[in-house]
């Protein structure tokens, strides 16, 4: 008795771009070129605005409880801005709320 053995059918799809991670200072990125973040790596990204930008933020305790694994959820933050004249900075106290997973099943 003979068996027909095939080889595994291969796609003709290219193989998807090769990700690189952005190292500040080793790597400069070109005038059209724009950073993305990998979605797999985040279960909740959300973007926010400001007027100027901040070189950091904190998180402040609230009542909401602990290790929140239920969406929407809700958190609050407090900022200061790094503006271009210093009469322009503000100290923020942020409420973000209605925050939902971003993150889908297959991990994208």
């Amino acid at each position: 008795m003979e068996v027909d053995v095939q080889g595994a059918v291969e796609d003709d799809d290219p193989p998807p771009p090769e990700t690189k991670v952005f190292l500040p200072g080793r790597h400069i990125l070109s005038k059209d070129e724009i950073l993305e973040p990998d979605q797999s790596a985040y279960e909740l990204l959300h973007r926010m605005n400001v007027a100027w930008p901040c070189l950091s933020f904190d998180i402040l305790r609230d009542n909401l409880g602990d290790e929140r694994r239920n969406y929407p959820t809700t958190t609050y933050a407090v900022t200061g801005t790094q503006a271009n004249q210093a009469n322009k900075n503000e100290v923020l106290v942020l409420k973000m709320s209605s925050l939902h997973r971003t993150q889908k099943d297959d991990g994208r």
